[in-house]
């Protein structure tokens, strides 16, 4: 029943329990349901209780209430206890992909915060519950005092007398490949690995999905660091241990040959500087299949509070399958220094024949506000290699917004004007009988929409006389543009259905145009579309038919 928590928050992300009722049933599945009613003692259920409740549904109920009611607090779940209804959070669906237990989603949500050094986030991780069998032997402290005097390049807190404080010392010196003496530290030390990089993958997860770039930061170097055994100050050839011996590792370091430098110099420059000729193009080769990239970007303000941003990427490094295998992931996300927050993030994939294509771009939107922040900067970080980030800042010194404009227009006072001004006896006589005067919206419009080829907005409430005003968009396209279609998109079938036989009644009729009608009941032979002037379609159907407009004559056709 202690794990009944998590595995409730499992079925909930799963989607196979929504609600209590489906909780209940979910239970009566389980082999703790056999036990129950074998034993109900051992569960606290009197046999009282059994005799009147068989199914022992009231039992079923207050577990399920009771670990919904635990989940609804450490914010996994919300529980709405009126109706009995489960819904998912960000926080539940993490913990239920990384297997938390509940009680270190509490302490996540006391302790975790936008601005932490690294000594509060080892700190934090180690008080997680995953860690709680995790106990001091007398016999262990002296050894982890060395230990964290030596191995520990991050201040240990708690010390070695706690639990907590043995976790921070062993996973430091995991991470610092410190040799440990005694063999029940070496196998808590593997548990500790085996455990800390699941946890910190899910709060770097959680601190992205919150914004939070400075965390986000921090958290993604120390899963790298857990992952490959090298913290993030230390050089970048350590990820190629299996090549490099650990002491042309510590002649590269103590040389301060770094990443930039090794770069620019060659085989026989860099194995003349090690005094081994032979290594130079090992370290030449490896520093050239480093992940590095290049970065341009191009900024589209769409309206004064949303930007598109195309950002172009541009490899800089030789790929080679064995090191870099099928693909390589990449964090992408936009941040403003100046706030600490996180406006965009995505996971990108470089794969082999992306990376052969030379450049790639990717295009998306951010919220931007006013008065316009001096910058923002766009950080591109592999998700796996320690050292391979590109940053740019991309400007908005001299960034253009659009006008701003009302947000509708005022119905002007205007005298209607008379079915005359049409000056067509045939579009008149479409008219004739029903009205004699257009209202004041169509009024106002009838210039634009009739007389221009102007792209036009309008929104005006039902029964206002919208259709009339495309009719008048339809006139001007068959009067100067001859031979183009018009696609006329209705959001349901029934309002297809309906414009369908009107215009076929009136408008084709009369002016002698071909209509055909495009909807997922109804799809007309390519002849028919071809001779048709009007296409009344769902936007389903139409979206799915313009996908492929390259290759359709029709589509290139249309002109409204």
């Amino acid at each position: 029943i202690s794990s009944m928590v998590d595995n409730l928050n499992a079925e909930i992300v799963l989607g196979t329990v929504t609600n209590m009722r489906e909780g209940c049933r979910w239970l009566s599945y389980t082999y703790l349901y056999t036990r129950m009613r074998k034993n109900p003692l051992a569960y606290g259920i009197t046999w009282n209780a059994v005799n009147d409740d068989p199914s022992l549904s009231l039992a079923r109920r207050d577990i399920v209430t009771n670990a919904a009611r635990t989940l609804h607090e450490c914010k996994m779940t919300v529980f709405d206890q009126k109706s009995g209804n489960f819904y998912i959070t960000e926080l539940g669906r993490v913990a239920s992909l990384y297997y938390l237990k509940h009680a270190s989603i509490s302490l996540y949500n006391e302790k975790l915060h936008p601005h932490m050094s690294e000594a509060d986030i080892i700190e934090m991780i180690s008080l997680s519950s995953e860690f709680e069998n995790i106990n001091v032997r007398e016999d262990e402290v002296g050894e982890l005092g060395d230990l964290a005097m030596h191995g520990c390049p991050i201040e240990v807190r708690g010390g070695p007398e706690n639990s907590h404080g043995k976790v921070s010392i062993l996973l430091q010196c995991f991470v610092s490949r410190a040799r440990f003496d005694s063999f029940a530290l070496t196998m808590d030390a593997a548990y500790i690995a085996d455990n800390a990089p699941r946890i910190c993958r899910a709060l770097f997860e959680l601190c992205l999905k919150r914004g939070w770039c400075s965390m986000a930061d921090s958290l993604l170097n120390l899963c790298k660091a857990l992952e490959h055994r090298c913290w993030s100050y230390e050089h970048s050839l350590r990820q190629f241990s299996e090549i490099l011996r650990p002491d042309i590792l510590y002649k590269l370091e103590n040389k301060n040959l770094t990443v930039p430098r090794l770069q620019d110099m060659s085989s026989h420059e860099i194995g003349s500087i090690l005094r081994r000729p032979a290594i130079g193009s090992v370290v030449k080769k490896a520093i050239d299949t480093i992940p590095q990239l290049d970065l341009s970007v191009k900024l589209h303000p769409i309206t004064r509070s949303v930007l598109q941003i195309s950002l172009t990427i541009a490899p800089l490094f030789t790929w080679d399958s064995r090191v870099h295998r099928g693909a390589l992931k990449w964090w992408i996300w936009v941040e403003d220094q100046s706030n600490e927050h996180i406006y965009h993030s995505e996971v990108w994939m470089m794969t082999r024949k992306v990376y052969e294509e030379g450049t790639h771009t990717l295009a998306f939107t951010i919220p931007i506000f006013e008065p316009l922040p001096p910058q923002y900067y766009i950080r591109v970080i592999s998700d796996e290699w320690i050292g391979s980030e590109a940053f740019l800042e991309a400007s908005f010194r001299n960034l253009i917004l659009p006008e701003r404009h009302p947000a509708h227009t005022q119905l002007l006072d205007l005298d209607p004007l008379p079915l005359q001004a049409l000056q067509n006896p045939g579009y008149e006589s479409l008219y004739r009988g029903k009205f004699t005067h257009f209202n004041p919206i169509q009024t106002q419009v009838f210039h634009t929409l009739y007389h221009t080829d102007k792209n036009v907005l309008l929104g005006a409430p039902t029964g206002s006389g919208k259709t009339i005003c495309s009719e008048l968009a339809i006139f001007r396209a068959f009067d100067e543009h001859p031979g183009k279609k018009i696609v006329y998109i209705a959001p349901l079938k029934a309002l297809v259905n309906e414009r369908v036989k009107d215009w076929r009644r009136g408008l084709c009729k009369r002016l002698n145009r071909k209509l055909v009608e495009l909807t997922g009941d109804f799809t007309p032979d390519i002849q028919s579309l071809l001779a048709a002037d009007l296409i009344i379609s769902t936007p389903e159907k139409w979206d799915g038919v313009s996908r492929s407009w390259s290759s359709r004559s029709y589509v290139k056709q249309t002109l409204l």
